[in-house]
């Protein structure tokens, strides 16, 4: 082997040992004496994140806003591209993606045209106009994803700090609330038009796992069985206040999923993450700070801290992640705040 790529391999398992380390003291160390739960604890690498960066997106003639985080270390990591909720903008979930850059991955995430930011007003009085404005947000929602990973040779280009530190054979979808349908869009899902039945779907076959916080199980626009066409190992994480408007102003739907009874095979392993009191925002640490708080810090940490673990379990393939994830006593390591459901 080449010294510079023992090098590299030597120092990429020094990190990952430490990573190991970092999680498993968050995922399975008892409460303290003074009853405190989860030090929000930062992976071991330096963050560096640069914003206002464009990619010409000649196809939809437009700009497309991206911010990058990753860490400030040599080596290969591997990318998540975060897709954000409806109305929000990329820099609003630096409580996720900062958290997981510490820990070792690239994490892209654009501002898609739906973003407030941007201008953009979801007709909401019409059902009908405004699902097919959804519909046709989702799919310009899904080329972003895939024009992102035909990008990052440039991204390597245009910010020179990242040049070979990409492991762009290790890729993962992530996103929260629409942002979550986004990434499930491009893992194998189908969209449904209620109005028509019409379906959209994406041929995107590269992402290796799918991330998804307050995922969109209740939402009209999703198919009866979402899950069928996914096929790669799947985190969720939502709790017993997740509720957003949904469907027009007048409407307050629930969001959180729940685990099929059906559901006992499946082609890839579903990980489900329930957090007592969590809601859609968590108390507007994500996504949207117009709403009640107060901040769900320990929601986040938790929330946090099993997203990464799943993250080292499937894409970083360690067994001491995959044992946390599949055998781990979330409930008892939280005094009962979570629950880790598998299927």
């Amino acid at each position: 082997m080449d010294i510079g790529l023992m090098g590299n391999y030597l120092q990429r398992r020094r990190l990952l040992k430490l990573f190991i380390v970092s999680v498993s003291a968050i995922l399975w160390s008892s409460c303290d004496r003074t009853g405190n739960q989860y030090a929000f604890e930062q992976g071991s690498f330096e963050v560096k994140a640069v914003s206002q960066l464009f990619l010409d997106f000649q196809k939809l003639d437009k700009q497309l806003p991206i911010r990058i985080a990753y860490p400030d270390a040599e080596g290969q990591f591997p990318v998540i591209v975060f897709s954000h909720g409806m109305g929000s903008k990329g820099d609003m979930y630096k409580g996720f993606t900062d958290f997981w850059a510490s820990h070792g991955y690239v994490v892209i995430q654009p501002t898609h045209i739906d973003s407030r930011s941007l201008g953009f007003e979801i007709k909401s009085e019409n059902l009908r106009e405004m699902y097919s404005q959804m519909l046709h947000v989702s799919v310009t929602r899904r080329q972003d994803m895939s024009f992102i990973l035909d990008s990052l040779g440039l991204i390597q280009e245009m910010v020179p700090d990242l040049k070979g530190k990409m492991d762009t054979s290790n890729l993962v979808a992530a996103g929260h609330s629409m942002g979550a349908a986004t990434a499930m869009l491009v893992s194998g899902m189908k969209l449904v038009n209620p109005m028509d039945g019409s379906e959209e779907s994406s041929d995107e076959n590269r992402f290796k796992a799918l991330l998804m916080i307050s995922d969109p199980g209740t939402m009209s626009l999703m198919p009866k069985d979402p899950w069928i066409g996914v096929k790669i190992p799947t985190f969720i994480s939502t709790g017993t206040n997740d509720f957003s408007e949904v469907g027009s102003t007048r409407v307050k739907s629930p969001f959180k999923y729940q685990v099929p009874e059906g559901l006992t095979e499946s082609s890839a392993p579903h990980h489900y993450v329930f957090i007592e009191g969590a809601d859609h925002y968590l108390g507007g640490l994500i996504c949207r700070t117009d709403v009640p708080g107060p901040f769900q810090y320990a929601a986040l940490k938790i929330a946090a801290a099993t997203s990464t673990t799943f993250l080292e379990a499937y894409i970083g393939n360690n067994s001491e992640a995959k044992r946390a994830m599949q055998f781990g006593n979330l409930e008892s390591v939280t005094s009962g705040q979570a629950t880790l459901t598998v299927k």
